[in-house]
């Protein structure tokens, strides 16, 4: 039987990266930490991934779009206390990882059985080494971010480009991810399985297509993937 190649996304879905922001920007603007970075999360998905990529980079910009999200009136001194504690909690996602506690039981399931592949939003290489510390596994043939394969966003350029760099065919590829816009759904446009890991038991968007399967966590994943 041919080996499965499994995209798998980190933040949300290997590591829990909400937790490590929200600790860190808890309390600022006098707002919880998960608040702020939920704010974040759609200034940079929602508005710089759409209509202003070539900002992506461009931390303070995405400050001025998080301003205005959260009705606040801009303020220099707290958007660089922002920017620093963004940067520390950043940092901490590969160098004081916080796991799923069924991440690398996960992993170390599908490691010898499927060819696995990082693809994530920045820092794969840091994030992946990470997670093979921690397993003290070799665990990805790829760790993939925007610099190899351009930006993660809603349309299937990202996952084109990781088909072709890894030299699979679609129809070997599952894609494993959190979120529906950024994973799911760009991938489903590149015509790849998708396994949507929906920790938080969110309802499925009607706008959204659906996933090939849904699981609570990476160990139901298994069961979907066992048989691939």
């Amino acid at each position: 039987m041919k080996k499965k190649v499994l995209f798998i996304d980190y933040d949300g879905t290997l590591h829990d990266s909400d937790a490590k922001y929200a600790a860190r920007l808890d309390g600022i603007l006098g707002l919880k930490g998960i608040d702020i970075w939920k704010a974040y999360l759609h200034a940079h998905r929602g508005i710089v991934h759409v209509r202003y990529p070539e900002k992506h980079d461009d931390f303070f910009f995405h400050q001025r779009l998080l301003f205005d999200y959260l009705n606040k009136p801009y303020d220099d001194k707290i958007a660089r206390t922002l920017a620093g504690k963004f940067r520390q909690a950043q940092q901490e996602t590969w160098e004081n990882p916080s796991f799923y506690s069924d991440t690398l039981p996960f992993l170390n399931k599908v490691k010898d059985n499927h060819i696995l592949c990082l693809t994530t939003g920045d820092y794969a290489p840091e994030k992946a080494k990470a997670l093979e510390k921690a397993g003290g596994a070799n665990y990805f043939s790829y760790a993939f971010d925007k610099d190899h394969l351009g930006l993660k966003g809603r349309d299937s350029s990202y996952y084109n480009n990781a088909v072709m760099s890894t030299k699979s065919r679609p129809e070997d590829v599952v894609v494993i991810g959190d979120s529906l816009e950024h994973d799911i759904a760009a991938a489903r446009e590149a015509g790849l399985a998708t396994g949507w890991v929906n920790r938080k038991g969110i309802p499925l968007a009607e706008n959204l297509p659906r996933p090939d399967f849904e699981a609570k966590d990476l160990l139901e994943v298994l069961n979907y993937i066992r048989d691939l």
